[in-house]
């Protein structure tokens, strides 16, 4: 059984940038982070530990799609009870920016930022539960 660290997780799952990617260790659950902004000794440190040895040891974790952020989104404001939030959130998703205008608002009411994290941390753990399978991991934490 490997012990998964799932805040890390699915902090890496949710990561939209496109200049970092992720890596889970499938023997150990360690998570490493490529970044195309890495100083040489940290590529040099990286080289050393997924040499072509341990290649086939790590897995490409996949981050969600915009496209699915969004569908998060919809999901969660479609729980809100606060009607004057739920419309907020819904105009925020209706303009520019949309994932940085919902989060500049659900975070402005904190009992609703903790149940946006717990409910966007859940969506991304059954994700990552799914990939497991997929990748022959049958046994982790959870």
């Amino acid at each position: 059984m490997i012990k998964i660290d799932w805040e890390e997780l699915c902090e890496a799952m949710g990561d939209y940038t496109q200049s970092r990617y992720y890596f889970l260790n499938k023997l150990t659950g360690e998570i490493i982070i490529l970044s195309e902004y890495m100083s040489e000794e940290g590529k040099r440190e990286l080289r050393k530990k997924i040499d072509v040895k341990h290649i086939n040891d790590y897995a490409l974790i996949p981050t969600i799609t915009s496209r699915e952020g969004y569908k998060i989104m919809e999901e969660f404001i479609s729980i809100v009870y606060n009607d004057k939030l739920k419309h907020q959130l819904e105009e925020a998703l209706n303009k520019e920016a949309p994932f940085k205008r919902f989060k500049e608002i659900v975070f402005k009411h904190p009992e609703e930022r903790k149940h946006w994290l717990d409910f966007r941390k859940e969506k991304l753990t059954q994700k990552a539960t799914n990939w497991f399978k997929k990748i022959g991991i049958l046994e982790f934490n959870s």
